[in-house]
């Protein structure tokens, strides 16, 4: 039975190729600073948007849990706890709607 979660994505979505997640899963880990939400948690990059630094990010060990987070591509750790951005955190369903409610 395939995965629920590799259902049509919403317009601009795009799921990464392998090298692709490795670089934003690699991009996330280097701007995570000490006390941001996602601080210790192992995520995958699971979807990215196009047109702009949104990834949702799939946690491993809570795989109903997603995050988008917008990344920053510093390249280096952030100096503020709330960056790189949390923009939605919650179940696929919730991103769906989330996504549903700024984009219609």
């Amino acid at each position: 039975m395939p995965s629920p979660f590799h259902a049509d994505l919403p317009e601009g979505w795009f799921y990464p190729s392998t090298t692709e997640a490795h670089q934003l899963d690699a991009e996330l880990q280097r701007e995570i600073p000490p006390g941001h939400l996602l601080e210790g948690v192992t995520v995958k990059a699971f979807a990215w948007r196009d047109a702009n630094d949104d990834v949702l990010f799939r946690h491993q060990l809570d795989p109903e849990r997603f995050t988008v987070v917008h990344l920053s591509w510093i390249g280096d750790t952030e100096i503020d706890v709330d960056h790189p951005t949390v923009a939605f955190d919650g179940t696929f369903d919730g991103f769906l709607a989330w996504e549903a409610r700024l984009w219609g």
